[in-house]
């Protein structure tokens, strides 16, 4: 699901969540520049590596995207299951993990709508924004309680979420913002711009994401990605999280773990079950 993950206007990695370019793969568009804009983040890498490390249980990833995650993981010897609801961002998965010579296991879909394995995982990781594409409170719980489903009953659940510092912004809705400029796979100039609709009263932003590709020879082609992201607050997902059978056991403001305070630009909310 950051999601999955383009850059939004704050400057931070979103996530994945519905396009409405390719509604039967909500990450068609963006799967081809994932990894050209993103491979060069990794503040999150070492967090995830310490909570898998206190398990020896497999860890299931939701919003898997391109593998960044679960290949550091897998590479790191543990038996990584990455869902997401994008085919094309699952090949480039599969494709990371042969090249790094590591082992994932790889399904497409929505936790609420698979038949994950029961019980079975040590560590469930929400990353980077993933948990935003979630459209409405029935969707939130409904994913959250199909990972207590699978999740041992000692084990860890992980969400990172934008933090204070980067919520809704409405005084910059409809400003485009360049993310990125530099030269693609393929040689040709690559300009992404953002431009964002954010709604406080619905806590939904609309993010538009265009690839603008120049060639040698000046034309340009366009692809538009569009992606709703519904942003959520801490005490909103607490009891969200209580709703689906889970307890709260640490809320942090950053990867390394500092609290969350107004100045933090992420939200990491560490959840264990209820009964566990």
């Amino acid at each position: 699901m950051p999601p999955s993950y383009a850059k939004t206007s704050d400057g931070h990695t979103g996530g994945k969540c519905d396009s409405l370019e390719a509604m039967t793969d909500p990450y068609a568009v963006d799967a081809d520049y994932y990894d050209l804009l993103h491979d060069d983040f990794d503040d999150d890498i070492g967090l995830w590596l310490s909570f898998a490390g206190q398990t020896d249980l497999p860890v299931l990833e939701v919003g898997v995207g391109s593998g960044r995650i679960a290949v550091a993981l897998a590479a790191a010897g543990h038996a990584v299951t990455g869902v997401d609801p994008s085919a094309a961002m699952l090949f480039r998965a599969q494709t990371r993990a042969n090249e790094e010579g590591v082992e994932l296991t790889l399904i497409n879909g929505r936790p609420q709508d698979l038949a994950l394995p029961p019980e079975r995982f040590g560590l469930v990781l929400v990353p980077l924004d993933v948990f935003l594409c979630c459209v409405d409170g029935d969707e939130q719980v409904a994913m959250l309680r199909a990972l207590a489903a699978a999740m041992a009953f000692n084990g860890t659940l992980a969400l990172d979420l934008p933090g204070p510092a980067s919520h809704l912004d409405p005084a910059t809705n409809g400003q485009p913002l360049l993310v990125y400029s530099n030269q693609d796979e393929a040689g040709e100039h690559l300009d992404v711009w953002h431009v964002h609709e954010d709604d406080l009263g619905e806590q939904t932003r609309w993010l538009r994401i265009a690839y603008e590709r120049t060639s040698a020879d000046g034309s340009i082609r366009r692809q538009i990605a569009q992606h709703r992201l519904r942003y959520v607050h801490r005490f909103e997902l607490e009891y969200l999280l209580r709703l689906a059978g889970f307890r709260v056991a640490d809320v942090y403001g950053d990867y390394d773990l500092g609290p969350l305070t107004n100045d933090s630009a992420r939200m990491i909310v560490i959840a264990k079950p209820a009964k566990g």
